[in-house]
């Protein structure tokens, strides 16, 4: 009997801590999908991002220390700090994301591809030529990254 209750004690103490890590989403939280973008793409919001890009870099703020994973990045040939909670990650091939908390990413460069699921203040910016990617928005369809800035809050409520 003594080791049941051991045993079960153990097992609660493994599977509480995954599924409190599992609810990063709510039902207000929207989605983004960005597919081969050129250009600008800011997220400022709280959620989950999970990206890529062919050539540029990306800076990522975490202002707040252990509301998440914090900034995970991968294939990155510089790094450089720019304060205490932001660093800028450059290179090909790069990977990076990060679940949970609050967090600002400013993507720059070409072959962008990511995902975001949570709420915030969403930039897309494309580059200006003739193929400069696509976006969307909540599962909708896709539409072309514009020439300028369009700027949208996203939540599962945004069109």
């Amino acid at each position: 009997m003594r080791r049941l209750l051991t045993f079960a004690v153990l097992a609660l103490a493994l599977v509480l801590p995954a599924g409190v890590a599992a609810r990063t989403t709510t039902s207000a939280d929207g989605t983004l999908s960005v597919k081969d973008a050129r250009g600008v793409v800011t997220i400022q919001g709280r959620g989950a991002v999970i990206g890529s890009f062919a050539k540029g870099s990306v800076t990522i703020n975490d202002p707040i220390d252990g509301d998440g994973t914090g900034p995970i990045v991968t294939g990155d040939d510089w790094s450089k700090d720019k304060s205490d909670t932001a660093t800028v990650w450059g290179g090909t091939r790069v990977r990076f994301r990060i679940i949970g908390g609050t967090f600002k990413i400013v993507v720059r460069g070409r072959g962008i591809n990511l995902s975001f699921v949570g709420r915030g203040n969403i930039i897309l910016n494309g580059a200006g030529t003739d193929d400069d990617g696509s976006y969307a928005v909540n599962g909708s369809e896709y539409n072309l990254l514009p020439a300028f800035a369009l700027p949208f809050l996203l939540s599962a409520t945004s069109p």
